[in-house]
């Protein structure tokens, strides 16, 4: 019944199913881990950014921010270091966590597959090399002929 439904609705004569197979599967929500791990990464910079500032207008005179472009870059390195691993702990647990608790919810679904074959008559498949292989207007270093033989032999 599905393969006469399928004929229905294919506009091209030519396709013919080969193979129509039902199954039925089961559909569970799961968080995005790539998302929650970016959010991790970008607030470990947000703060690390935020915990510089702060140390350069409350730190001491003769404290590493007083070096100037560098003291700054080394401050926020270091302090990025620690805030973005903390940001991807704190984040991939909570991904986990939803997953344990979201991923309780499933549903059966059916999903369908069609195996189709199309007849190109327009331009058949055949086993033989393109034109171009071995032509000598194409290729002027290519032998005449089929590749792999030898002119007159």
């Amino acid at each position: 019944m599905a393969r006469a439904a399928a004929a229905a609705d294919s506009p091209d004569e030519d396709d013919h199913i080969v193979d129509d197979e039902v199954v039925s599967v089961v559909v569970r929500r799961s968080p995005r881990y790539g998302r929650f791990l970016g959010i991790g990464i970008a607030g470990g910079l947000i703060v690390a950014g935020i915990l510089t500032a702060i140390e350069a207008v409350t730190g001491d005179p003769g404290g590493p921010l007083t070096t100037g472009a560098s003291g700054f870059l080394r401050v926020f390195g270091a302090l990025a270091a620690v805030c973005v691993g903390a940001g991807l702990l704190i984040m991939g647990v909570l991904a986990i966590v939803l997953d344990r608790l979201v991923g309780r919810r499933t549903r059966p679904e059916t999903a369908e597959r069609a195996t189709v074959l199309t007849d190109d008559l327009v331009s058949p498949v055949s086993d033989d090399p393109p034109k171009w292989v071995g032509d000598p207007d194409v290729d002027p270093d290519a032998p005449a002929g089929r590749p792999g033989t030898t002119p007159g032999g």
